[in-house]
């Protein structure tokens, strides 16, 4: 049990590259929850901002007596990242929805290793990743995004998915198959809305402007 609440909107930081484009550093800032991942307390402290909570296995965080305004939740089990902590933390709080940022930046391996967990929890919670330049999330099926012209689209599978269509964007696809490639990257939207229609799970990037 913990003795805060959380309250949507609810914002995690990973402890990479701390945000810098006006995007990310907006939710921070109308964030009603905050949980940050070990170290990355110490980044957010250092802009200003006091966590709501703070997950892991405290390996990172240094003072940890200057957040008298956080709520420690120790998990030293190693098997899971610290971000795979906060985000069953969050599961089991009943939470449906979260915005990661500070997934990305530093390391090369642990953003990518963070990216995939994306499609590991895409059944069980919503996770958009918003990095500085894109935002970052697992789709199947029909979805439907509000989009501005040019922004920059890209589709990544992880494993290969039999059919791809979209709608909305320069370069089209209709029941296409799409491998683990290059092949869905560097499209555009050609208007303010796209759509995409997905057999199995991908990774869709969305530029900001």
């Amino acid at each position: 049990m913990t003795n805060k609440k959380l309250t949507k909107p609810i914002v995690i930081i990973a402890n990479g590259k701390y945000p810098s484009h006006p995007y990310p550093n907006e939710l921070i800032e109308n964030a009603n929850t905050i949980i940050c991942t070990d170290g990355s307390a110490n980044k957010l402290k250092n802009h200003g901002y006091d966590p709501t909570f703070v997950i892991g296995d405290m390996d990172s965080i240094k003072n940890i007596k200057d957040f008298k305004n956080s709520e420690f939740l120790h998990i030293p089990k190693q098997d899971n990242t610290d971000l795979e902590k906060t985000f069953d933390f969050c599961i089991d709080s009943l939470v449906k929805e979260v915005t990661v940022l500070g997934a990305t930046g530093i390391r090369d391996d642990l953003a990518m290793a963070n990216m995939l967990l994306l499609m590991k929890y895409h059944r069980k919670l919503k996770i958009k990743m918003v990095t500085d330049i894109y935002t970052v999330e697992c789709i199947k099926g029909k979805h439907n995004f509000s989009s501005f012209t040019d922004q920059h689209i890209s589709l990544i599978a992880v494993y290969k998915v039999k059919s791809v269509t979209t709608k909305g964007l320069k370069y089209s696809l209709t029941k296409q198959s799409i491998s683990p490639s290059g092949h869905g990257v560097s499209n555009t939207a050609t208007g303010n809305k796209f759509t995409i229609r997905s057999s199995n799970r991908m990774l869709l990037f969305r530029g900001h402007k």
